[in-house]
């Protein structure tokens, strides 16, 4: 039950936990050597990618770069539903990253400070493109449910205030006759599906990606250490549709007093979210010996300025009569802090033969806020601090074999759950395995690479909630297939 309330619910209004945490995660591979090699890049440098992970990297450069990646990202999500399994794909092309790095060594070789790099660019962290698909019967309840259980449970409402207090649902519904006023309790309401046996099926599709521009400086001292700063500014594009249908495919779904013969409903929800924002990026790599660097960087919270527009809309078959209605267009203006981020690293370089690379990162996903000057977000504030945990802990690794001309790659990674370790949820959890490789080239100043990633998530989807009730639910197992490539032209 605590799974189906807190874990994925399908009612979900906008500006809560759930878009708190999509926006608050951030996988890096924005070029493909770091997609490549896993992201492991906290104590190497050298690589555009290095700016939203640790800035620090830009003191290894020891000359000037352009940089542009794109790539294609194939994303697999396999659904499992009341014992019927389906697949949808969605396919997208991608900008990973465009960037230029400014270079400058210092003429005075008895200089403590040897090397100063500026750079500018954008990074591509997310991406924000789903599309699923699932059907099966439910033989308990029906979505009806809880369009009046939600007006009950808040202590009944006439029909003139529902569309005042719910505009984006049970209004819909008693507007299309999917709800009817109780006939013993004033101002409550009914299902007209009596006991479920229904087919209940869910189309979701999403499109989007957070990026950010940066500026970001760096600079070498004495050879032993380079120190790091960028100045981002992310950003948020994010689309999504999700059509909700009910049907009754045996014709036996009538209420008790034989009034309503219901046939079919759709329930269609549109999200538009934009955002910009700021955080900053302290970063520095400490070189050991020739053979071992250490790096370490902290990221502050990005400060978000939200803007979301939505819209909903219900459509029924009941008595074999169609009926539609739209809610109003919603538009709300918020702000989201993410979590604070620590990234620890260490790079072992066997001379001109290869590289090893680990990086650990850590975050506090309870630290997540929403906030607005209107409303407190006490509630959603509060659920991101029971459901989510504290120990937020990734692990990225990579390797790098150098055969001249040629550069062989490989990579694994672990992003943890984010999810708080007392709620029982197996292994659906939305911990994320990756795999990957790719192969470099390098000839004069000229440098092209060419990177792929596999990796797969599972999850758990919950169309509404219930009192006292059970709610099935749908498993999702994620797969992506990621390809980057990256042209860089040094000078």
């Amino acid at each position: 039950m605590l799974i189906a309330c807190l874990f994925f619910p399908a009612i979900s209004k906008a500006q809560n936990e759930i878009d708190a945490l999509r926006y608050s995660q951030s996988y890096y591979g924005s070029t493909a050597r770091s997609l490549a090699m896993g992201g492991a890049f906290g104590a190497l440098g050298g690589d555009f990618s290095s700016l939203s992970m640790n800035p620090a990297g830009l003191g290894v450069y020891r000359s000037s770069e352009l940089s542009i990646s794109a790539g294609s990202i194939s994303r697999v999500t396999k659904s499992k539903f009341q014992g019927n399994s389906t697949s949808e794909n969605k396919f997208n092309i991608t900008l990973g990253n465009l960037g230029l790095v400014l270079a400058k060594t210092n003429s005075n070789r008895d200089a403590n400070w040897k090397q100063f790099s500026l750079a500018f660019g954008h990074n591509r962290i997310n991406d924000l493109g789903v599309e699923s698909y699932y059907e099966g019967m439910n033989f308990n309840n029906s979505i009806t449910d809880f369009f009046s259980q939600a007006v009950n449970l808040d202590g009944g409402a006439t029909p003139s205030e529902l569309a005042t207090y719910y505009p984006f649902d049970a209004n819909l519904a008693y507007q299309t006759f999917l709800i009817d006023p109780s006939a013993t309790v004033s101002g409550y309401y009914e299902s007209i599906i009596p006991s479920g046996n229904v087919q209940q099926s869910r189309t979701f599709s999403s499109k989007g990606s957070q990026g950010e521009f940066s500026i970001a400086m760096g600079a070498n001292y004495q050879n032993k250490f380079t120190l790091g700063l960028s100045f981002a500014f992310p950003n948020i594009k994010y689309e999504e549709e999700s059509i909700y249908e009910e049907r009754d495919v045996d014709n036996t779904v009538i209420n008790a007093d034989s009034s309503a013969d219901f046939k079919s409903l759709r329930y269609t929800q549109l999200l538009t979210t934009s955002a910009n924002g700021f955080n900053l990026k302290f970063g520095m790599i400490y070189r050991v010996t020739d053979g071992i660097r250490i790096g370490a960087s902290i990221h502050s919270p990005t400060w978000y300025n939200m803007s979301d527009k939505y819209r909903s809309s219900i459509q029924s078959i009941v008595n074999n009569i169609s009926y539609s209605e739209t809610s109003p267009d919603g538009a709300y203006s918020y702000k989201l802090n993410t979590p604070f981020k620590f990234i620890g690293s260490i790079a072992f370089i066997f001379g001109k033969k290869g590289i090893l690379s680990i990086d650990y990162e850590y975050n506090d996903y309870t630290t997540m806020k929403l906030k607005a000057n209107d409303y407190s977000f006490s509630n959603e504030n509060q659920t991101i601090n029971n459901i989510y945990t504290k120990n937020g802990h990734s692990l990225r690794a990579g390797a790098e074999f150098n055969l001249k001309p040629f550069l062989f790659r490989l990579g694994v990674a672990y992003y943890g759950s984010p999810f708080n370790t007392t709620l029982d949820m197996d292994d659906f959890d939305q911990q994320v395995q990756s795999f990957s490789g790719g192969i470099g080239y390098r000839i004069n100043s000229i440098r092209f690479d060419i990177g792929y990633s596999y990796s797969q998530r599972n999850d758990i989807y919950t169309a509404y909630t219930l009192i006292n009730q059970t709610v099935p639910s749908v498993i999702n197992k994620r797969i992506d297939h990621r390809v980057m490539m990256t042209l860089g032209l040094r000078f």
